[in-house]
């Protein structure tokens, strides 16, 4: 049977993969990982952590979204044999440049300051307002996500905003085209935002497959969970 672990983005739980689970072949067996219990601040110790889990309990494709997607990226750049392959949903690799990866902290420390003064209700009330989520806030599954979100623990993720933010982590673009012969990306055909990030990629290293989804925004596994489990047993066809 083959094995597929899953990791959601920030703010998230494992109940973001329910669509998509439902969508999934009942063959394949699906170890959907929570952030939160691993209780990491980090991406390099979710990694850790993450990869640690897979020596125990292999699988044959990791799909991460958003910073799911950049833990599952690092796992990559440390142990391929980990992560054999991975599905990188709505996933940057990482900012190059030393100015931009300070304004980035800070921007995220802010978040984390916000969260931690006004807590989740109020900060997702902010967060979604930002334009790289219009298409999912017109979404059918937005209020009952949302209602999942405000219960979710505020200095946990004010740890993981300032923590994980992409101005602290490791750039990984280096390990995208290394590994790109077992990588696939895909973005959202309305994601304005991470549809040029796909191209970028794809333009930069030609043997990376990517996939641009019509008709869904940044929320992938919420947005569009038929597609991403079509893409997922597509893959799986590929190695087992």
């Amino acid at each position: 049977m083959p094995r597929v672990a899953l990791m959601h983005g920030f703010l998230g739980s494992p109940a973001d993969w329910a669509d998509m689970l439902s969508s999934l072949a009942p063959s394949i067996a699906c170890d959907v990982i929570s952030l939160r219990a691993l209780d990491c601040r980090t991406v390099a110790e979710f990694a850790s952590a993450v990869r640690d889990r897979l020596r125990h309990d292999p699988c044959d494709l990791v799909v991460g979204y958003s910073l799911g997607g950049r833990i599952a990226l690092e796992i990559c750049a440390g142990d391929l044999e980990c992560a054999p392959r991975l599905l990188l949903l709505s996933t940057h690799p990482g900012i190059t440049d030393a100015t931009v990866r300070q304004a980035r902290a800070a921007e995220d420390d802010r978040r984390a300051i916000l969260l931690r003064t006004l807590g989740v209700a109020s900060f997702i009330e902010h967060w979604y307002e930002a334009d790289l989520f219009a298409s999912f806030r017109q979404h059918a599954s937005f209020a009952t996500t949302k209602a999942r979100r405000v219960k979710g623990d505020a200095d946990f993720w004010a740890g993981v905003v300032a923590g994980c933010s992409p101005g602290r982590s490791e750039s990984r673009w280096a390990a995208l085209a290394a590994h790109a012969s077992n990588i696939t990306m895909a973005a959202g055909g309305t994601d304005a935002r991470y549809a040029a990030i796909l191209r970028e990629s794809q333009a930069s290293i030609p043997s990376l497959r990517t996939h641009l989804i019509p008709d869904a925004g940044h929320v992938l596994p919420l947005e569009a969970p038929s597609a991403c489990a079509r893409l997922i047993e597509a893959m799986l066809r590929q190695t087992v």
